[in-house]
């Protein structure tokens, strides 16, 4: 036979060998380790009909309640209108997960006294707003697993030497957030507190820095935020509770739940939460690298 004519075949059929293979992975999707309902975004996530999930993507928008003025969390800018920070991060984690854009999220604010009143009333879809889980939240809504670890603090001015623990509380002027755990923590640990009550962190913070109060007490993040931005200010007295935050959801609405919980340990696991946390909370002054804030993090409360 003849070579020279032989040879074009040859490579012919080498050629498109190699198409095919170049085409044979087209259309997978990868799973992360940690099970759950659905941990990577995908263009075609589908959910059954008759679920929360599919309810949202039908309507073809999320809303997510979210803080407004607290930095490393949730915060609106003045001049974009946009609100950025760790929770409003987690949320659009959790649309992309549902197969949603980022143009399909809406976020609302959502203050401490009305978080729960929202969910009731089916004016958000998910709450994330450095809402801890309690027991008597619990009876009231559906939370997701934690995703991050506080513990409630005091903000004082830099020239302020009487506080240096929740002790030193007891007949000083106060300021936390109704509605708030925070709120009921001075009532029992310091309750000869004068507590005086806002419906913003940033209110309170306002307020001390004015004089009318003399110190605000809420989460110990909540507050090295506002520190971070303000170097007049500083934190004292270490931790004094635990703060295990969760994404509220509408009571019964536990396939969702079932869902959060699965994007949520498909961050834990593949890396997304410890670089969003090195994004937002992590550059607070004095706060654990994102490896010991993952590593204290408990898989439920």
């Amino acid at each position: 036979m003849n070579i020279q004519r032989l040879f074009p075949l040859v490579l012919l059929l080498v050629v498109g060998l190699f198409a095919a293979c170049g085409d044979s992975d087209s259309g997978t999707t990868s799973t992360p380790k940690g099970g759950g309902a659905v941990t990577t975004p995908t263009a075609t996530a589908t959910f059954p009909a008759d679920s929360t999930m599919a309810a949202i993507v039908k309507k073809g928008k999320i809303t997510i309640g979210v803080k407004y003025d607290v930095p490393l969390f949730g915060l609106l800018d003045p001049v974009t209108k946009k609100v950025d920070g760790f929770d409003v991060a987690i949320g659009k984690e959790i649309a992309k997960a549902l197969g949603l854009k980022e143009e399909q999220i809406e976020f609302v604010e959502a203050i401490s006294a009305n978080r729960i009143p929202y969910l009731q009333e089916d004016k958000v879809d998910l709450i994330i707003s450095t809402m801890t889980i309690n027991a008597e939240r619990k009876t009231q809504i559906e939370f997701s697993r934690p995703y991050y670890l506080a513990g409630q603090s005091i903000l004082v001015k830099n020239d302020n030497t009487t506080i240096k623990t929740v002790d030193d509380l007891n007949g000083k002027k106060v300021c936390s957030v109704q509605g708030s755990t925070s709120e009921n923590n001075i009532k029992a640990k310091a309750p000869r507190a004068d507590l005086t009550s806002f419906t913003t962190y940033s209110a309170c913070v306002s307020a001390m820095k004015d004089g009318r109060v003399e110190a605000v007490s809420t989460d110990d993040i909540i507050l090295a935020g506002f520190a971070s931005k303000d170097q007049s200010l500083k934190l004292v007295g270490g931790t004094f509770t635990t703060e295990a935050y969760g994404i509220g959801m509408k009571k019964g609405k536990t396939d969702l739940a079932k869902f959060v919980d699965g994007v949520l340990n498909a961050m834990m696991q593949d890396g997304r939460w410890e670089k969003l946390y090195t994004q937002f909370p992590g550059t607070a002054p004095g706060l654990p690298p994102a490896s010991d804030a993952k590593a204290k993090v408990p898989a439920s409360a």
